[in-house]
């Protein structure tokens, strides 16, 4: 009889990624489940502002509250963390992303990782612009803001006697301030932004700051878990032996170990200063209904640049997954 045939298939490796979902790299794999962690920072500032005596406070911003104590420091809008974090939080943001951007270890892939580290920066920042700064004119919160009946009203009365220039003001009394279509316009010339629906800016801008920073340091600590085991398993497969092992952990590790914690730590401060600004905003800014809408507006944000690309394979050749 002939002998058994010998079977020379090679097993499937292990490391081959499937082509329809991202490899999972390790632990730090950042689940869409995690992102809950915001409706229930809002739900939380809410619960907290109809309890607390001191919430029950004229509201920040309102008339009444212009003779009325601050309840609370953090609702005073000229706070020390509102004034020099928030209002500047997109340069914390632009510095934590690029400290994370260059964090990245050095490798093969060290370059493709920082080019699609920044296109992910580059469209968070895109949407937090046309959002709250400039969409071919009025940002979309102030668009919106309009639309829904809003329009700048005056609060000094002798700015209804005040400038004619068409096109700026307009020329009904009492409608001057009317016509500004945002809200930075509209303090600038003394008026008050009320009427329509305000789209809360710091709940959007804190979620896409803290979400955008959360899902980039996973994959920092995920492709830094990666190295150790590619690493391991080199020596292991007798690619090299101990000392040049010992030599490589240390030309890679003794620097890059060093700048990542710092990086972490910094970047850490930020995504914490920015949950507990979120939170304040909770308790004391704005209706639930205008926290939700800015939730909304960044969670489709960071669904896109983050999550779908585990979806969608040709979407995810273009912007990456950290870490991946």
């Amino acid at each position: 009889m002939p002998p058994p045939s010998i079977a020379t298939t090679q097993p499937p490796s292990q490391h081959a990624p499937s082509p329809s979902r991202p490899p999972k790299t390790s632990r730090f794999h950042a689940p869409a489940a995690a992102l809950l962690i915001y409706p229930a920072t809002l739900a939380l500032g809410s619960i907290f502002s109809v309890l607390s005596p001191t919430a029950h406070a004229p509201p920040p911003g309102s008339a009444a509250s212009q003779t009325t104590p601050a309840p609370n420091y953090f609702a005073r809008k000229n706070n020390i963390f509102n004034t020099y974090f928030v209002k500047v939080g997109w340069i914390w943001m632009t510095l934590a992303s690029a400290a994370l951007i260059l964090a990245y270890a050095p490798h093969l892939a060290r370059g493709r990782r920082q080019a699609q580290a920044a296109l992910r920066y580059a469209l968070a920042t895109a949407v937090w612009y046309a959002t709250t700064q400039w969409f071919f004119g009025p940002p979309v919160i102030d668009r919106s803001f309009v639309l829904t009946g809003g329009k700048c009203e005056a609060v000094l009365r002798e700015l209804s006697g005040g400038i004619e220039e068409k096109g700026v003001l307009g020329s009904l009394g009492e409608e001057k301030l009317g016509v500004y279509l945002t809200a930075a316009a509209c303090k600038a010339a003394g008026g008050a932004w009320r009427g329509g629906h305000d789209v809360s800016g710091h709940v959007f801008m804190l979620v896409l700051v803290t979400a955008a920073l959360g899902f980039e340091v996973l994959g920092l600590l995920a492709q830094g878990e990666g190295e150790t085991a590619r690493r391991d398993e080199t020596v292991v497969n007798g690619g090299v032996d101990g000392d040049e092992k010992k030599e490589t952990e240390g030309t890679l590790m003794a620097g890059s170990s060093e700048a990542r914690k710092w990086t972490l730590r910094f970047v850490g401060v930020v995504i914490g200063l920015s949950w507990w600004m979120l939170l304040m905003t909770a308790i004391w800014f704005h209706t639930w209904l205008e926290k939700a809408n800015g939730l909304l507006i960044s969670l489709a944000a960071v669904y896109a640049i983050y999550i779908l690309p585990r979806r969608v394979i040709p979407w995810r050749n273009i912007v990456g997954i950290p870490g991946v």
